[in-house]
């Protein structure tokens, strides 16, 4: 480290003579470009005058008359006149350009070293601290817990309560535990003595570790391998030489007091070294006990309340089972399928009708035993017909007998509805058929009208062809009537081929619009029986819910999944029966309960444990680089009869660690000069920088992304703001969505 300020240059004395190189160079420059403008000013003006000289030259013609010879004069004497401004301004250039300042020189050159950091020693490696202000001030902090006696004690109970827990917890302390952030319907639970207690535990902690004495001190570190550090390799020295200038530019005394109180907190540290090993012992074996008593409560806690829900159901729907009588679905097969597929239609059912009821001898009864259903004559079935006992004993035979109190009166209204819809009916369909008969016979009009069209323009057609060839024959003939005549072409042939073609489109569009007719014929028909389908309404009053009872034991599997599980109480009951809103889990609920807390908490150890030069080299593996500065280094010279400049430099803004050594000065030099001079080599090394920045941003691939995790995919989702369902959460159509975006953003 013998300190340079140039990039190709070696040591001090080359930068010398470069800047002296690149100072005479642009004087050289200025020179010839000042000399090169005032000369081509002055061709431009000697152009001008010989112009005008031309022009004087060219007024003879003036002297013709008299009058005109007065002319030439005026003329002359104001082309005179801007001949005379020409030279005058031409003689101002010529003095320009013997005045030009050519006497350039570099009366003194010197080498000025300005102090920009120091490196002081720390336990068995060292820390370089900078004085520019370029690097950003780190804090450096020792921390000691001020309940040291409270967090050991609770640490304690924490490992008793992990190691036991009860089977069925207390009420005595319980405590309302918002949720709000996992569950908008459920925003708050009960939390029960023993989780409670593991929670507060857990709080008691946080406390403690949150109140904590800390000792800290700021200042400007410089990061190890970073970019700045390898510009002080580069171009700082720590050797001076003898009766070297040094000029203190930046203030090294403010950083004085945070170096002597860092190299106090660090003997305090080696003071307090064996009470700090066990300090970091305790909070080791804290984050291992939290992982492994969260992960081991929380498992047991979800199977647990899984089965005692899951039992409870079971329970429920037993319970749920009583009101309903169950029937054998097998020995009244007959009779459910006739009241399934029942009607309930008036004029079919009002003379024929027969009650639905289900006989004794097929019911059927739970056996706890078995869990089966179980008839007389011993057969079995897990799914039972069940019919509710009110409709079934109170409801049915009340309708039956009410309704024959005023049969008579509700057969004479089922007669006038039957008789006003019969009449409506035959009107209805008289007008249809009128409808179809009219468009029958227009569209037969319509067909026959084309048809005619047609052989009327196949006729007049020949008859043109004809025409045209009898003109062409008069032509040729040169008047010769014997010649003209023209025989006439049977194209009979021709006009069946035309007249077949045209009649098969016809006959496609006339078919359409029969199909059409048909089509509109069905609907309409479908709408008269619809309206002509007469209720029974004592039929439908009576055995209405068993037709909606065998109607929905057939549709069990179209149910939604929530409702499929109370079909085991009754078809009909998980059919309309008012469900309250599903539960609404957020993602965030899904993502902590698949979270793998020791193995968490193992990494987190092992980083810890971990020496920073590897964790250094596997961050640049995984290509995270620091920003790549700018540096910059600048000395100018000037003219001689110019002051001397001061040299100024401009420090990058990175942090570095060297290694072990004695607190000593690192400089770097700075070339002090009279003249001016522009510094490029470094603006190009900072652009080099941001082109290899550039280049390891990499996209992500599919392999990659296959690769990870579902908790990596769903936070590329978040950190990307896109949108997707966390359970079930489905990878293939998330990393087509990511591969989608990251398509978008290169493109753009």
């Amino acid at each position: 480290m013998k300190g340079k300020i140039f990039p190709e240059s070696t040591n001090s004395y080359q930068d010398q003579a470069k800047i002296l190189f690149n100072y005479y160079q642009q004087a050289a420059e200025k020179i010839v470009a000042e000399e090169e403008r005032i000369e081509k000013e002055i061709a431009v003006l000697e152009e001008e005058k010989v112009q005008l000289e031309k022009e004087i030259g060219g007024l003879w013609w003036w002297f013709l008359t008299i009058i005109l010879f007065f002319v030439y004069f005026i003329k002359k004497n104001a082309l005179q006149k801007r001949i005379t401004e020409i030279d005058c301004r031409i003689a101002g250039f010529r003095r320009q350009h013997a005045e030009i300042f050519r006497d350039y020189k570099v009366t003194k050159l010197g080498v000025v070293y300005v102090p920009v950091a120091d490196q002081i020693k720390y336990e068995d490696r060292s820390f370089i601290v900078d004085y520019t202000g370029k690097v950003p001030e780190s804090e450096v902090t020792l921390q000691l817990s001020r309940q040291n006696d409270l967090l050991i004690e609770t640490i304690g109970r924490l490992e008793k309560l992990s190691s036991e827990a009860p089977i069925v917890e207390s009420s005595q302390e319980t405590e309302a535990v918002g949720t709000e952030d996992y569950s908008t319907s459920i925003q708050q639970i009960n939390q029960h003595d023993y989780l409670g207690n593991l929670e507060r535990s857990l709080r008691t902690i946080s406390y403690c570790m949150d109140d904590l004495d800390t000792t800290s001190v700021s200042l400007p570190l410089v990061a190890d391998q970073s970019d700045y550090l390898r510009f002080l390799n580069e171009y700082a020295t720590r050797e001076l030489p003898e009766r070297a200038a040094v000029i203190p530019v930046f203030n090294k005394e403010r950083y004085t007091e945070s170096v002597e109180k860092f190299q106090e907190l660090n003997r305090l540290k080696d003071s307090l070294s064996t009470k700090t090993q066990q300090f970091e012992d305790v909070l080791k074996s804290l984050m291992s006990t939290i992982a492994n008593s969260v992960q081991a409560i929380s498992a047991l806690k979800v199977a647990s309340v899984d089965k005692v829900v899951l039992e409870s159901n079971k329970i429920l729907y037993q319970i749920l089972k009583a009101p309903y009588n169950h029937y054998s679905p097998m020995l009244e097969f007959e009779e459910i399928e006739r009241i399934r597929n029942e009607q309930f239609d008036y004029s079919e059912d009002v003379q024929n009708y027969v009650p639905f009821k289900l006989r004794q001898s097929s019911r059927v009864r739970f056996n706890l035993v078995t869990g089966l259903w179980t008839s007389e004559d011993g057969n079995t079935t897990n799914t039972p017909f069940g019919v509710h006992q009110l409709y079934e004993e109170i409801v049915a035979p009340v309708v039956q007998n009410l309704m024959t109190e005023n049969r008579i009166e509700r057969l004479k209204i089922y007669n006038h509805i039957k008789d006003q819809k019969l009449d409506y009916l035959n009107k209805w369909h008289q007008d249809t058929d009128a409808f179809y008969r009219a468009n029958r016979a227009e569209s037969a009009d319509i067909i026959n009208l084309m048809q005619e069209s047609l052989r009327e323009y196949v006729a007049a057609y020949n008859t043109l062809i004809s025409l045209q060839r009898t003109e062409d024959s008069m032509v040729q003939s040169n008047g010769e009537l014997d010649s003209t005549v023209v025989d006439v072409v049977d194209n009979t042939a021709e006009t069946l081929a035309a007249f077949e073609l045209q009649s098969q489109e016809f006959q496609k569009t006339q078919a359409s619009f029969e199909e059409y007719m048909e089509r509109l014929k069905d609907d309409i028909d479908q709408k008269a029986e619809k309206f002509g389908y007469i209720e029974y309404y004592d039929a439908k009053l009576r055995d209405g819910y068993s037709h909606e009872a065998a109607v929905a034991s057939k549709e069990i599997h179209a149910l939604d999944e929530r409702r499929k599980s109370l079909a085991t109480v009754n078809p009909l009951f998980a059919k309309t029966t008012e469900l309250p809103p599903q539960p609404n889990v957020e993602a965030i609920t899904f993502e902590h309960i698949s979270l793998n807390l020791p193995v968490i908490a193992k990494a987190a150890l092992e980083d810890l444990d971990a020496d920073p030069e590897e964790q250094e080299e596997q961050e640049e593996q995984e290509d995270v680089q620091p920003e790549a500065p700018g540096v910059a280094t600048l000395s100018e010279a000037g003219p001689a009869s110019a002051e001397e400049d001061d040299g100024d430099e401009e420090l990058d803004e990175e942090y570095e660690d060297d290694g072990a050594g004695d607190e000593e000065d690192v400089d770097e030099e700075d070339e002090g000069e009279e003249g001016d001079d522009e510094d490029e080599g470094d603006e190009e090394d900072g652009e080099d920088e941001e082109e290899d920045e550039e280049d390891d941003e990499e996209p992500l691939t599919r392999e990659d992304l296959e690769a990870m995790s579902d908790e990596e995919l769903m936070g590329i989702l978040d950190y990307l703001e896109m949108e997707y369902a966390a359970d079930p959460f489905d990878r293939e159509e998330a990393i087509a969505a990511i591969l989608e975006v990251q398509n978008e953003s290169d493109n753009a």
